[in-house]
């Protein structure tokens, strides 16, 4: 991301002199600082984001992006190219009972952001010709206390047999229609969001905001600032594993104290509007991250679930 942005720069004549300046003052530190605070810089990101639409997200890795609307019995189907999303078509479905899933048994779809992490040829005729697996429960509907499973975007009947006008929780079409789909898609880098109605649109200074504080949580971090850090938890938080945030932030003293010296880079950055019941401002942040200390390396796919006020997110939860 670094990279990027500094080849961006160097596009401009005037950030092009101001870095050349900085370097010839104060060397390449003082140039990667330079960048670090332009990506803090809520002004940076707006400048950047001003010519596109992200009144649905904003995703750096992601081919499809689906929005289902419960109310109107929708699913729009939206291709995504260098951050920019291109409406493709609309789809007629069935849908379970209106509110958000919280049990088993309770016939309703669940209402967030969710992945689609499998295509397959269901065994079962009643689940038509194919079928896609949403990822429900997630992150943030475990650490709730929800459960069930089995949330598919799948076919009709085969035989051709009627089926209920409501769903046990799952989003179906017809036959024809999730053929249609299949060719709309690419499966294997799809997000869907699935909401009770019209999908809660954010816009240009919301992402912005949040793209600078991400960056401003990624930094404190990386310099072991851990009262900055822990200032971005939420005193509701909750770990992927169910730790809450007195444990979590004891577990990060010990952290920051043994491995002060780190390297953190984000990549692949996906920011997704998600749905709720009480239509409060929760974003679902993925990316790639790159962690290296002396004690401890990982590199995978990491998810921040945040709530936005005054200009700041909250951390919700984390994986």
């Amino acid at each position: 991301m670094l990279k990027a942005f500094f080849l961006l720069l160097m596009t401009s004549y005037i950030y092009a002199n101001t870095i050349v300046d900085i370097y010839l003052d104060s060397g390449i530190g003082a140039v990667e600082k330079y960048i670090q605070t332009q990506l803090e810089s809520k002004s940076y990101w707006a400048d950047r984001l001003k010519e596109k639409d992200v009144s649905l997200g904003y995703y750096e890795k992601l081919d499809t992006l689906l929005v289902a609307n419960k109310k109107t019995k929708k699913l729009e189907v939206f291709n995504n190219a260098d951050t920019k999303l291109t409406h493709v078509t609309t789809y007629d479905v069935i849908v379970g009972k209106n509110g958000d899933k919280k049990e088993e048994g309770d016939l309703k779809t669940p209402l967030g952001v969710y992945e689609i992490t499998k295509r397959f040829t269901p065994s079962d005729q009643f689940y038509g010709p194919l079928a896609y697996v949403l990822s429900y429960p997630n992150t943030k509907d475990k650490v709730e206390g929800k459960n069930g499973y089995g949330i598919w975007i799948h076919g009709s009947p085969l035989d051709g047999s009627e089926r209920d006008p409501m769903s046990k929780g799952c989003i179906v079409m017809d036959n024809d229609t999730i053929n249609l789909l299949d060719t709309n898609i690419k499966s294997d880098s799809a997000i869907t969001l699935v909401g009770e109605d019209e999908i809660q649109k954010t816009t240009t200074e919301e992402i912005s905001i949040i793209l600078a504080n991400l960056y401003r949580w990624k930094n404190v971090w990386e310099v072991n600032n851990l009262t900055e850090y822990l200032a971005f938890y939420s005193d509701d938080f909750k770990r992927y594993n169910g730790m809450g945030k007195k444990a979590f932030s004891k577990m990060k003293q010990y952290v920051f104290a043994n491995d002060s010296d780190k390297t953190i880079k984000l990549e692949n950055i996906n920011i997704s509007p998600y749905p709720n019941e009480e239509n409060k401002k929760i974003f679902k942040i993925a990316f790639y991250e790159y962690y290296n200390a002396k004690r401890h390396k990982y590199q995978g796919n990491k998810e921040l679930y945040v709530l936005l006020e005054n200009d700041k997110f909250s951390i919700l939860v984390e994986k």
